[in-house]
């Protein structure tokens, strides 16, 4: 597929509408984060709270907002917002499966400096590296089938 062509649901989404939603979500997860907090030190009559039992449910918080909503609607709120949503590279809703690995195969883009956002520009399809690993692509939904 040619980086401009559609697939059955829309256009490769680009660069800036994918790092928008990201910013938007990563607010969402915060305050998801700092609610289960608040709950946790006041369950705990004030008392810090630390430890692996708290990594444990903040990681496990962070993996479900991404791949419950991806699985529901194939998109978290700041995705919607900005229009975009996560498919297969065939256009159809993701397997639990591959959200799972796309969501494991994230920091591989990040961590190397963002190489695996700069392949996005490198690469033909329009794909960051954990798109490819896990066989999905983030297309940008033209505003007469947001709804669909």
């Amino acid at each position: 597929m040619a980086p401009s062509e559609p697939t059955t649901i829309g256009y490769p989404a680009g660069l800036g509408r994918r790092l928008g939603a990201a910013l938007y979500d990563v607010l969402l997860v915060i305050a998801l984060w700092m609610t289960t907090l608040f709950i946790w030190v006041a369950a705990g009559d004030g008392e810090a709270v630390t430890g692996w039992p708290v990594q444990v449910v903040l990681l496990a918080e962070f993996a479900g907002f991404y791949i419950l909503s991806w699985r529901r609607r194939g998109q978290t709120l700041g995705m919607a917002a900005w229009q975009i949503k996560v498919v297969t590279q065939q256009g159809d809703a993701p397997s639990i499966d591959r959200l799972g690995l796309r969501l494991l195969c994230a920091p591989l883009s990040i961590i190397p400096l963002g190489m695996g956002y700069v392949w996005f520009y490198v690469g033909s399809r329009q794909q960051t590296w954990h798109d490819r690993l896990s066989g999905t692509m983030v297309v940008h939904i033209p505003k007469s089938s947001a709804k669909a």
